[in-house]
């Protein structure tokens, strides 16, 4: 009997512990939900110094919902924290029946490449009439590609998934820019492209990557480029003063960065896009691309 009750009174013991730590975490959780770490911009680079897509956070997310979705395996809807990397494979869909809609092969001498480091990346709203597609970065590189053809500038889209390319190299998500990398060398072996363009889209506030232009809410454009690339630097800026000249307020300027390179040191003419963000819907990501391409169009005149 005494080793039964000293047994209960181990088990009480440990569930207390465990409930004390569940009210801490909910207790800390509503203290810092409000927090904003935007302004720590050093802090956020160097914690971030592998990644481009997220340069300014706000901690929107309940986080005590987070850590219950997480302890149960659920995979998380949008995640603006850094566990975006730690969770990568967990919450990024199945890449499937997404490149079938790339038509690479109707494209002869193409001038624009497009590819994506972070292809999940992805939009709100309903399914776009005519996709089976979901609403991410891919999507609006295929729309852009559209767009870019129909003025017969000619665009082909990197047909391999950089996701499935790390999980088949057993690599890490912080890693993504090797597979995009080996993707644009190869590419680069094969064609000689006036515009390079690695699209993702950013995560922060709606209000952030958001602007009214004629009475239409766009989602805004945003540049990250490394400063030791000149020429690089020299494009984004070109690219981003046609597109301040035709669509004021559209675009959110140039992020430079010193540690990444972005695979910019292979060529030239390779530009980083953010185009919108995660709270922003795909229609309004629809007028973003049509400003973009005839932007693209003007640059390459």
């Amino acid at each position: 009997m005494r080793k039964m009750h000293l047994k209960r009174k181990k088990n009480f013991k440990f569930l207390s512990y465990f409930l004390f730590v569940i009210a801490l975490f909910i207790i800390i959780s509503f203290i810092l939900k409000d927090v904003k770490l935007s302004s720590n911009e050093n802090f956020i680079n160097q914690l971030l110094h592998n990644s481009n897509s997220h340069i300014v956070y706000n901690v929107e997310n309940d986080l005590f919902s987070e850590f219950i979705n997480t302890i149960n395996n659920i995979q998380l809807s949008e995640p603006i924290t850094i566990l975006d990397k730690v969770f990568a494979y967990e919450k990024e869909p199945e890449a499937t029946q997404v490149f079938a809609y790339i038509q690479n092969n109707v494209v002869d001498n193409p001038r624009v490449y497009i590819y994506s480091t972070h292809p999940n990346e992805g939009y709100l709203g309903e399914k776009l009439e005519g996709y089976d597609l979901d609403n991410t970065v891919i999507l609006a590189s295929i729309l852009l590609q559209e767009k870019l053809n129909e003025k017969g500038i000619g665009t082909i889209i990197e047909e391999r998934s950089a996701s499935e390319y790390i999980k088949e190299h057993d690599l890490d998500y912080n890693q993504s820019y090797l597979a995009t990398r080996e993707f644009l060398k190869e590419k680069l072996e094969e064609n000689d492209f006036d515009l390079i363009i690695d699209l993702h889209r950013d995560a922060v506030s709606k209000d952030i990557t958001t602007t009214t232009i004629d009475n239409q809410d766009y989602a805004k454009i945003m540049f990250v480029a490394n400063v030791n690339y000149k020429e690089n630097i020299a494009l984004a800026n070109n690219l981003n003063n046609i597109i301040n000249d035709k669509y004021p307020t559209l675009s959110r300027g140039i992020y430079n960065k010193y540690i990444d390179n972005f695979n910019q040191d292979l060529n030239s003419n390779v530009v980083l896009i953010e185009l919108g963000g995660n709270y922003n819907k795909m229609e309004e990501v629809l007028l973003s691309i049509d400003a973009l391409a005839n932007s693209i169009e003007e640059l390459l005149k």
